[in-house]
């Protein structure tokens, strides 16, 4: 090692308690089938990448609540109907975003009290969000139980559509044609993808600023 990466090395120290510190993740609501007597549910959840070709993603949704013990309605209404859309907000709902966060185990027509507007699938039952510039049309290969609390689902994507300009002819993303927001996972706050503007961060619509994942 030189002298010069030498100084260029900072100290280091452990935090407190050990956490998934992988800065940025996506922030991702997702949008499930109701089953008639449940409505369609829309949730926040852990999302990332298997593969682009064939197109495959996965999702960890929480079964139960963390806060409350009370059962997830997203998780039961996937496993049942083995299918979800993914939608990738702008900043311009964050807000939205945060609302639908912090009710998560609550049954209720989420669309309605977040003010956010439905958008037929056409691959899927599950619907999807018009105010997001990217959505994904999923269907469930398979799932896994993480314990204590979680389930993995596996999912391959059926349809993507996005907002006019967010993508050139050919399909690739325009990544500033859209305000869309990532999270810092370690202190919960939101930032665009370009330009790195903070637009929020999770629990703010609760005044709660302590949560960080």
């Amino acid at each position: 090692m030189s002298k010069e990466q030498k100084n260029s090395v900072r100290k280091r120290v452990a935090i407190p308690e050990p956490g998934p510190m992988l800065p940025p993740v996506p922030a991702i609501l997702l949008g499930v089938k109701g089953d008639g007597v449940v409505p369609d549910d829309l949730t926040c959840v852990w999302t990332f990448v298997i593969n682009g070709k064939p197109p495959q993603v996965g999702i960890s949704v929480a079964e139960k609540s963390a806060i409350d013990g009370k059962v997830h309605v997203a998780a039961e209404l996937i496993k049942r109907h083995k299918e979800f859309t993914l939608n990738v907000p702008s900043a311009d709902i964050v807000e939205q975003f945060d609302k639908i966060d912090m009710c998560a185990s609550k049954s209720m027509d989420k669309f309605a009290y977040a003010g956010l507007t439905r958008q037929p699938s056409e691959k899927i039952g599950a619907p999807g969000i018009a105010e997001a510039p990217i959505i994904l049309e999923c269907r469930v290969l398979d799932s896994i139980f993480v314990p204590p609390q979680r389930r993995l689902f596996i999912a391959e994507v059926l349809r993507t559509s996005v907002w006019e300009g967010v993508c050139d002819k050919d399909g690739r993303l325009i990544a500033d044609a859209a305000p869309i927001f990532g999270m810092a996972a370690g202190c919960g706050e939101f930032y665009t993808i370009t330009g790195g503007r903070k637009v929020g961060h999770i629990g703010m619509t609760v005044g709660r600023n302590d949560i960080r994942y």
